[in-house]
């Protein structure tokens, strides 16, 4: 089946028909033409103004679409030198508006095999600057054609394996514009976590900020958050409880790179991994260095400025727990701290919502620092937790709530009895100062609670069936009570199960059946 001048390929065709599929802004399938594959999108929310539209709407998008056209003419046009195997850049070849009036763009298709995330985070220190120098080069290309990229992130980014080499190549260019024009608003993008420090500044100011604040820097500052991302799968930690680092170094409230990039990138200039990134995530967009620069480093070519020649060992002890784990834990003074061998403690945010909210810890006759979630830096003594409450389950539940101690280590503080339309229930408090509301089954299968105990009303099963009752299968099956009953001369047991509505008896059970059911060893 065709579309246009493209023979799309068969896992696109579904019915009879062409199966477009969403991605990002967009939607895609892969076509052949002239002996090789293309990569063809179409805009989701841009679409051709026609006359018969009223006249309202037709005027208010013309501009848009207008804009649109010329701006990809531009960059298509200044892209046309780069080579999307050579250079690293997977340029647009081609653009129009297709027979539904959205507008499509065309680009090479990138074939595999491609690297997975999680090899990418096992390289070593040799092989990562192979891959991070390749990815300066490419960006390097762009900016040298006049174009910015804009949303720069590890999803616009292929990386490609060849033998033992990874090779990036740059994609998606649905954000780029000219650098030397004063991008449109609505045009400047990024993504969330991604975003460098003027963009959130012109965000929040909602267009009173000029745009022409947004330049090739920002390219920059996003692709040291790629490095972070790629070879330790996590966000820079950031001393804030909600936000991203360009917020964070926005507004001055400061960042945490990760240990694993203290290392010297070569022998000739002395730089670190870690204070290149220092000098990529400045806040100030023309104190970063060029994506040349950035090259220039990693090739152990060039210095990074004194400002940014930094470590990243933590020096102090600020003995402050994150606000959302104030609820439930209290930290100890720098005295105590001390006193138990603590040389360094600083509160971290790896970016991933409350179970990134983390302390690093140094401890004295240790080179090392440890990462502690709050409930391991209360076992450790590091921290104090503060009581929560806790009550006793619903009667007709049958269940007993394991330990506080579990429940810590769990994530949750505490955990209260609720009744929601005539349904029993129960609320629980987590680490983070959430309220969830959740079943009684649900405790059961998150190991916060079991069946109580049988209460076993004779010391023993009848002596043909076995010597003991198996405690712990009952409490698992929701058996309340166990008892030996004699019909006739026929033993067999009564069994009172815990259930949701009321309690559930089951007479004259032989005992063949209680040692298949494991109540009886």
């Amino acid at each position: 089946m065709k579309y246009r001048d493209f023979e799309v390929h068969p896992e696109f065709i579904k019915d009879g028909r062409i199966h477009w599929v969403v991605t990002g802004n967009g939607l895609y399938i892969l076509g052949d033409r002239d002996g090789r594959s293309w990569f063809i999108k179409r805009d989701m929310h841009l679409r051709r103004p026609v006359k018969d539209m009223p006249k309202a709407v037709y005027e208010a998008q013309k501009p848009i679409a207008d804009h649109r056209e010329k701006k990809q003419r531009k960059l298509r046009d200044r892209m046309k030198s780069l080579d999307w195997e050579k250079d690293g850049v997977v340029a647009e070849t081609e653009n129009f508006w297709d027979a539904d009036n959205m507008f499509v763009t065309v680009t090479p298709f990138i074939a595999g095999p491609i690297a997975a995330p999680e090899a990418i985070c096992g390289l070593g220190k040799t092989p990562f600057i192979a891959l991070a120098s390749a990815m300066a080069a490419a960006l390097d290309k762009l900016h040298a054609c006049g174009v910015i990229h804009g949303d720069l992130k590890e999803k616009n980014i292929v990386i490609t394996r060849s033998g033992g080499e990874l090779k990036p190549h740059l994609i998606d260019f649905d954000s780029a514009y000219p650098a030397d024009e004063v991008p449109e608003w609505h045009s400047i993008g990024g993504t969330d976590g991604y975003r460098s420090p003027e963009m959130v500044y012109y965000a929040a100011k909602e267009g009173d900020v000029s745009p022409d604040t947004i330049t090739a820097a920002t390219d920059i500052f996003t692709l040291g958050i790629v490095y972070h991302r790629w070879w330790t799968g996590a966000f820079p930690g950031i001393g804030m409880e909600k936000g991203d680092l360009g917020t964070a170094v926005c507004l001055g409230k400061g960042y945490t790179v990760s240990k694993k990039f203290d290392v010297v990138i070569g022998d000739k200039r002395g730089a670190t991994l870690y204070s290149l990134l220092e000098w990529m995530f400045a806040k100030d967009p023309a104190a970063r260095p060029t994506a040349k620069q950035v090259l220039q480093v990693l090739s152990d070519e060039l210095e990074v400025p004194d400002d940014y020649r930094k470590g990243s060992d933590i020096k102090s002890i600020l003995p402050e727990l994150w606000g959302a784990h104030a609820a439930v834990a209290e930290p100890l003074t720098e005295a105590e701290l001390r006193a138990k061998g603590v040389r360094a403690f600083q509160r971290i945010n790896e970016g991933s919502g409350s179970d990134g909210l983390l302390y690093r810890v140094a401890m004295d006759g240790s080179d090392g620092e440890k990462k502690f979630t709050l409930a391991e830096l209360c076992d450790a003594g590091l921290a104090r937790r503060k009581s929560a409450a806790f009550c006793t389950p619903w009667e007709e539940h049958g269940i007993e709530l394991e330990s506080s101690d579990v429940f810590f280590a769990k994530g949750y503080a505490g955990i209260e009895r609720a009744a929601a339309n005539y349904r029993k229930r129960y609320l629980l408090t987590t680490l983070g100062g959430r309220t969830i509301d959740k079943g009684c089954d649900w405790l059961i299968a998150t190991g916060l609670a079991h069946y109580k105990r049988c209460e076993v009303s004779a010391d023993t099963p009848w002596p043909e069936d076995g010597a003991a009752y198996v405690a712990e299968e009952l409490a698992r099956s929701g058996v309340k009570s166990v008892a030996r009953v004699d019909l006739g001369g026929m033993h067999r047991y009564k069994i009172v199960f815990a259930e949701r509505g009321g309690d559930k008896t089951v007479d004259g059970v032989p005992g063949k059946n209680m040692k298949l059911m494991g109540f009886i060893k």
